[in-house]
C-alpha cells in the first residue's frame, strides 16, 4: 500500500552511493581512507601484498604489526543490506486488523460492531404523504374538499447490544409534526433494554408498545394501509413505561407457544406530570401451530409456501389512569378511573394471501368523573367505553403488487362519553381499499388507499372519505 511504502522509504537509509557508515573500527577507517595521489598508489594493489598495502604507514625503524584481514574487510555489498531496509515494510503488512466491523444495507441502516461486546445500528425512515379529504356533505350542499401534502413521519433508530449479545437496546425518535400527539413535547417513542436470560425468559424494561394485541404492535413501517383501523386507535393500548417478561418459544426451540406479562405506569409515554399511584397490568398468550411466522408485519410479501397462523389473546387492567383512552388522549382534571381491556386476534398467511382479524373491548369502572373546577363549579368528565372489530385481507402478486381491503366497526356502551356515542353513530363503520407496490419489501414502498367512515347502514352519501398516496422509505 502507498502509505506503508512511503513510510518505509522515509525510514530507510540513503543509498550506498551517498551514505557513510555510521561508525568504523580504526583499522577499517584507515583501509577506507583515500590513498595519496601517486602512480604506484593508482595501480591496483598486488594480491600478494594486500596486507601490506592495507597497513598504515609507520615511521622508519618501527615494526609493522600484522593486521587482521577480517578487520579490514570492505563493507558488505548494498544488495546484502536490502533485507534490513525492507524490514519496516514487512512489519506494517502484518499489522493486526481493526477491532471493529462496519456493514450496511438498504433498509437495514449502518451497523458498527466491536466483537460481541458492542454494536450500534443507525437507521432512519421518512414518509412523504399526499392526502385528499372528502368530508360529509351537509344539508345537500356540495362537499368541500381539502388537501394536505406533508412529511407523514420522520424516524431515527439506534439499536444494538452492549457487553453481550444477550443484552440489547433500542431508541426510536419521531421528529415529524404529525408524530407529536396529545400535546407531546418529547420525540422519544421507544427507549428500552432487553435481556435474554434464557430461551424461556426475556426481560424488557423502558418505554415501548404495551404487548396487548397484534394490530397495534405491528410496527408502523410494516403497515399495508396509511392508517391503522379506527377501533385500534380507540380501544387498544399504546406505548408506556414499564417492565415485561416474555418468551417467543416457551419450553422448546420450536415451540408454538409464546407469552408476555408486564407491569407499566399506566399513563402512556413521555409523561411530565404525576398522578395518583396506579399501574397497568397486562398479559398475553400467542399460539403459532404451524411454526414461527412474521405476524408482526402485515401482508404475505414472501408468498409463503407453507401456511402460517398466529392466534393471540390479551387482557389488561389499568388502575387509576388519568388518560381519556386509558394510555392516550386528554388528561382528566378531576380524578382517575380504572379501565379493563380484552383482545383476541388472528393472523393467517399463505401463498401471497393474508388475513388478519381482531376484536377489542374497553370498559371503564365509572362512566363519569365528578369534581369541581377552580371556581368551585361542578365539573363532569366522561370516560370512554366500547368495543369493536377489524377484518383486513390482502393478496400479493409477483412482481410485488398488493391489493388490500378492510372493514371495521365500533360500538359505544350505554352511558359512556356522549362524544364517543356521536362518533360511533356518524363514523362507526369503516371501509377501506388499497394498492401497494414494494420496491424493497416494507422498507421501501409506494402506497395508495381510500378509507371511508360512515354510519352503520353503509350510507356513502354520509361518509367521510380520505384518499392518500405516500412513499415510505427506511434506509
Amino acid at each position: 500500500m502507498a502509505p506503508h511504502t512511503a513510510w518505509a522509504q522515509a525510514q530507510s537509509p540513503a543509498s550506498d552511493e551517498n551514505a557513510a557508515p555510521e561508525s568504523a573500527p580504526p583499522n577499517e577507517a584507515a583501509a577506507l581512507a583515500e590513498p595519496a595521489p601517486s602512480d604506484e598508489a593508482a595501480a591496483p594493489p598486488d594480491p600478494a601484498h594486500a596486507d601490506e598495502a592495507a597497513a598504515p604507514s609507520k615511521p622508519v625503524g618501527e615494526t609493522v604489526e600484522a593486521v587482521d584481514p577480517v578487520a579490514v574487510a570492505p563493507p558488505p555489498p548494498a544488495t546484502e543490506a536490502a533485507p534490513e531496509v525492507a524490514a519496516p515494510l514487512a512489519k506494517s503488512e502484518t499489522t493486526a486488523p481493526l477491532p471493529f466491523e462496519v456493514s450496511g444495507a438498504p433498509g437495514k441502516g449502518l451497523t458498527l460492531k466491536v466483537g460481541d461486546t458492542f454494536s450500534l445500528n443507525l437507521k432512519s425512515r421518512i414518509q412523504l404523504r399526499y392526502q385528499l379529504h372528502i368530508p360529509q356533505a351537509e344539508d345537500g350542499a356540495a362537499r368541500q374538499l381539502d388537501q394536505l401534502v406533508t412529511v407523514g413521519t420522520l424516524r431515527l433508530y439506534f439499536s444494538g447490544n452492549i457487553f453481550t449479545p444477550a443484552l440489547t437496546y433500542m431508541i426510536q425518535l419521531a421528529l415529524a409534526a404529525r408524530d407529536y400527539r396529545d400535546q407531546a413535547i418529547s420525540p422519544v417513542y421507544d427507549a428500552y433494554l432487553d435481556y435474554a436470560v434464557h430461551r424461556d425468559l426475556h426481560v424488557r424494561a423502558g418505554q415501548y408498545f404495551v404487548p396487548f394485541d397484534r394490530l397495534r404492535t405491528v410496527r408502523e413501517f410494516a403497515l399495508q394501509m396509511t392508517d391503522r383501523p379506527r377501533p385500534v386507535a380507540e380501544f387498544t393500548l399504546d406505548r408506556d413505561v414499564g417492565i415485561t417478561s416474555y418468551s417467543e418459544s416457551f419450553l422448546g426451540d420450536h415451540s408454538p407457544l409464546a407469552w408476555r406479562v408486564g407491569v407499566f405506569g399506566g399513563g402512556g409515554n413521555n409523561l411530565t406530570t404525576s398522578k395518583k399511584p396506579g399501574a397497568l397490568v397486562v398479559g398475553r398468550v400467542e399460539l403459532r401451530p404451524f411454526g414461527a411466522m412474521d405476524d408482526d408485519q402485515e401482508g404475505d410479501l414472501e408468498r409463503r409456501v407453507t401456511p402460517g397462523l398466529a392466534i393471540g389473546t390479551g387482557f389488561a387492567a389499568n388502575y387509576n389512569t388519568n388518560r381519556l383512552r386509558s394510555t392516550t388522549g386528554a388528561t382528566f382534571q378531576g380524578g382517575t378511573t380504572d379501565y379493563r381491556h380484552a383482545a383476541a386476534d388472528l393472523v393467517f398467511k399463505w401463498r401471497g394471501w393474508a388475513l388478519q382479524a381482531e376484536y377489542l373491548r374497553k370498559q371503564a369502572s365509572a362512566d363519569t368523573i365528578i369534581s369541581t373546577d377552580a371556581e368551585g363549579d361542578p365539573l363532569v368528565e366522561y370516560t370512554r367505553s366500547g368495543q369493536g372489530w377489524v377484518v383486513q385481507t390482502s393478496y400479493t402478486f409477483d412482481p410485488p403488487f398488493e391489493l388490500v381491503a378492510r372493514v371495521s366497526r365500533m360500538y359505544a356502551f350505554a352511558g359512556t362519553d356522549p362524544t364517543l356515542v356521536t362518533e360511533v353513530e356518524d363514523y362507526g363503520q369503516e371501509l377501506g381499499a388499497g394498492l401497494n407496490y414494494y420496491l424493497n419489501g416494507h422498507r421501501m414502498k409506494v402506497q395508495t388507499d381510500w378509507i371511508a367512515r360512515m354510519p352503520y347502514n353503509f350510507n356513502m352519501q354520509a361518509a367521510d372519505q380520505v384518499v392518500r398516496a405516500q412513499l415510505d422509505v427506511t434506509f
